[in-house]
C-alpha cells in the first residue's frame, strides 16, 4: 500500500511535456500513462474503502471495551463493599485491561481513518492527471499524422522510457521498537501504584457507607 501511495505521487507529479518530448511514440506512451493512472485510482479506492472499513470495526470494538471497562468498575464497588478487596482488586485489574484496549482501539482507528483520507486525496489528484493526460493526448493525436511520426521519431528510446515507468518503485521500512526490561518493570510498579490508589478510594468510599 506505502509503496502504490508513492507510485500514485510519482504519477500525479509526473511532467507530461517532457514526457511526450523524450517519447519515441507520444501518442502510446500517453495511452500506457492512462492506463496505470486508471489501475493505480481503482486499487488506491479499493484500499482507502478497506481502512474505512476497519476504523469504523475499531471504533464499535472501543466501544465495547468502554462498556466492559465500566462493568467492572461497577463490580469493583460491589466487591468492596461486601467486603471482599481480593475481588475488587482483581476487577480493577480488569476494568484498566479494558480502558487499555479501547484507548488502543481509538488510536487505531484514528490512524486508519487518517491514512484513508490520505489515500482518498491521492485519488483525486491521480483523477486530475488523468483528465490532463486525456487532454493532452487529444492534442498529440489531432498534431501528428504517420508520417510526422516517423520523421520525428528518435531511435531506441521507448525502451528506456518503458524502463524509466517500471523502474520507480519505493519502500518504506518501519522498525518496531520494543520496551526495555527496565521500561517493563516501572510499567508494572505504575500499575500497581494506580490499583492502589483506586482500592484505597473505594475503602474510602465502603467506610463512609457503613457510618
Amino acid at each position: 500500500m506505502f509503496e502504490l501511495a508513492i507510485r500514485a505521487k510519482e504519477l500525479a507529479s509526473s511532467n507530461l511535456s517532457s514526457l511526450i518530448d523524450k517519447a519515441a511514440n507520444p501518442a502510446k506512451m500517453l495511452k500506457l500513462l492512462m492506463a496505470e493512472l486508471e489501475e493505480a485510482v481503482i486499487a488506491l479506492t479499493r484500499d482507502a474503502a478497506g481502512l474505512e472499513r476497519s476504523a469504523g470495526k475499531f471504533t464499535l470494538d472501543s466501544e465495547r471495551f468502554d462498556a466492559a471497562a465500566q462493568t467492572w468498575a461497577d463490580k469493583a464497588k460491589l466487591a468492596m463493599s461486601r467486603g471482599r478487596e481480593d475481588l475488587a482488586r482483581g476487577a480493577l485489574a480488569e476494568r484498566n485491561a479494558a480502558r487499555d484496549a479501547a484507548q488502543a482501539q481509538r488510536e487505531a482507528a484514528s490512524a486508519a481513518q487518517t491514512e484513508a483520507a490520505g489515500l482518498r486525496a491521492n485519488v483525486s489528484e491521480l483523477e486530475a492527471k488523468h483528465g490532463e493526460t486525456k487532454v493532452r493526448l487529444l492534442k498529440v493525436l489531432s498534431e501528428t499524422g504517420p508520417a510526422k511520426d516517423a520523421a520525428r521519431r528518435p531511435p531506441d528510446k521507448t525502451g528506456a522510457l518503458m524502463d524509466r515507468f517500471a523502474s520507480l518503485e519505493k519502500r518504506i521500512d518501519y522498525a518496531a521498537s520494543k520496551s526495555g526490561s527496565l521500561d517493563q518493570e516501572l510499567a508494572a510498579l505504575a500499575h500497581e501504584a494506580a490499583l492502589e490508589a483506586d482500592l484505597a478510594a473505594l475503602r474510602k468510599g465502603a467506610g463512609k457507607r457503613k457510618r
